[in-house]
């Protein structure tokens, strides 16, 4: 069981630290491209999902 834990852990861990990269690729992309932009539109997407999934692993 305390395996299982830590690797929950591990795994929101890395979860979280890819969200906050892709958050900040879709900002800089909205900063460049504009908030409706296919590729913001598509990196806002990509982290609803990532931000679902975390929600679902808590």
């Amino acid at each position: 069981m305390e395996n299982k834990h830590v690797n929950k852990h591990v795994t929101q861990k890395v979860l979280l630290e890819e969200i906050e990269f892709v958050r900040e690729i879709m900002v800089y992309t909205a900063l460049k491209e504009g908030l409706v932009s296919d590729n913001t539109v598509k990196m806002s997407q990509v982290l609803d999902m990532m931000l679902n999934e975390l929600e679902e692993i808590q």
